[in-house]
């Protein structure tokens, strides 16, 4: 049994020791205080730098006085403005509408055509002729990189702003993105942003002229021809009145319209008894004696070659009619002037026109077709079928 007695000669030499080293031995000796421990070697730690590892021991040093530092205050330092966002508003613009050349409008390929944008000036400046329609991406199709606008457009103001363009000569879509620049240089869209572009978009369809028979007869078509601008489709985008009135009429309007109205009708039927296939444009005037009904056009660029073509005639049954038939026009705003005229009765064969328009080659016009009864407005059912400008 070596065990017991090992342990005994442990405590015994253990008691030597405790003994030899000046400790003295109770009964009633405290308890160690754990939290009094924690605190002491929490205040070593930070006379040390906080650090708990083992040094090495040095010799001690004499501690030297340390220089008393006075704390100085520090420089004051203005603050800075909290950032806000900031907008110009002197260049803000709202696309109203399309004047000319609705998206997705269908052209002949190398086809000139002016593109036109109605804009208001939504800022608090003045637009001036230094203020520019420029080019943004997309498809240029022919127009030239900045486009200065027509006139100064003052805060609130409305504006049209036109660019010209060329249809490419291959088939497909096609669409250009256009901005606003100032004069300045700044470049500013429409929209919420502000930044959004005003566009022009079309489709290019070679024409396709295909004769059919149908009972022994032809169907009557137009000879191969270019395609520039056609009234018919368009009628809408174009301002008409009457002389009296004082504002616009309606487009389309009501056929029971005694200020005078204007309505498309396909294939219409006239005086002759044949039906014309196409767009004819029912345009009747005040229902007055010498009334009168206009439709002023969007300004369209004027090229050598270019025609006006169109037929002209009566509605059937329409026995009363004898009217006046007049193509107008003004250079870039100017003073209205007269191309042609022509008379049509209800007893007299449909007219067919072909107008040449070299004497406007190179101006910028607002085309202008007018009727005026001749006499009493009385079944004044007059028909323009299928006007249109080729090349």
């Amino acid at each position: 049994m070596k065990r017991p007695l090992v342990s005994i000669s442990v405590m015994m030499i253990f008691a030597m020791l405790m003994t030899s080293c000046g400790f003295t031995i109770q009964g009633n000796t405290p308890a160690l205080d754990e939290n009094a421990i924690n605190t002491a070697v929490a205040q070593t730690l930070a006379v040390s730098g906080g650090s708990s590892a083992t040094r090495t021991p040095q010799a001690e040093a004499p501690t030297a006085a340390q220089p008393s530092i006075t704390p100085q205050p520090l420089a004051t330092v203005a603050q800075l403005p909290s950032p806000t966002p900031t907008s110009d508003n002197c260049n803000l613009a709202k696309w109203e509408n399309d004047v000319t050349i609705p998206d997705g409008s269908v052209l002949a390929p190398d086809t000139a055509f002016i593109k036109t944008w109605r804009l208001t000036n939504t800022g608090t400046c003045t637009w001036n002729t230094n203020y520019a329609i420029v080019f943004a991406g997309g498809d240029q199709m022919s127009a030239p990189a900045a486009t200065n606008l027509p006139a100064n457009v003052p805060p609130g103001a409305t504006v049209d702003v036109s660019v010209q363009m060329k249809s490419p000569s291959a088939d497909g879509k096609y669409a250009g993105n256009f901005m606003l620049r100032s004069d300045t240089g700044l470049i500013f869209g429409t929209g919420a942003s502000h930044m959004a572009p005003i566009f022009v978009s079309i489709e290019v369809v070679k024409l396709q002229i295909v004769v059919t028979l149908v009972f022994g007869g032809f169907i009557p078509v137009f000879p191969l021809e270019q395609l520039v601008y056609d009234f018919g489709s368009n009628y809408c985008l174009a301002n008409w009145r009457n002389a009296s009135g004082v504002g616009f009429l309606a487009c389309p309007g009501a056929k029971t319209d005694a200020a005078g109205f204007v309505v498309q009708v396909d294939s219409p039927k006239l005086q002759d008894g044949n039906t014309v296939n196409g767009v004819g444009l029912f345009t009747h005037p005040q229902w007055i004696d010498g009334g009168s009904i206009a439709g002023t056009y969007p300004i369209l660029a004027v090229e050598n070659g270019m025609k006006f073509k169109t037929t002209l005639g009566c509605g059937f049954g329409g026995a009363a009619c004898d009217a006046r038939f007049m193509l107008r026009y003004r250079i870039d705003g100017g003073a209205l002037q007269e191309l042609d005229r022509w008379d049509v009765k209800y007893g007299d064969a449909p007219l067919k026109l072909n107008v040449d328009l070299s004497s406007l080659a190179g101006k910028n016009v607002n085309f202008v077709l007018q009727v005026v009864t001749n006499g009493s407005s009385a079944q004044d059912w007059a028909y323009w079928v299928n006007p249109r400008i080729v090349k």
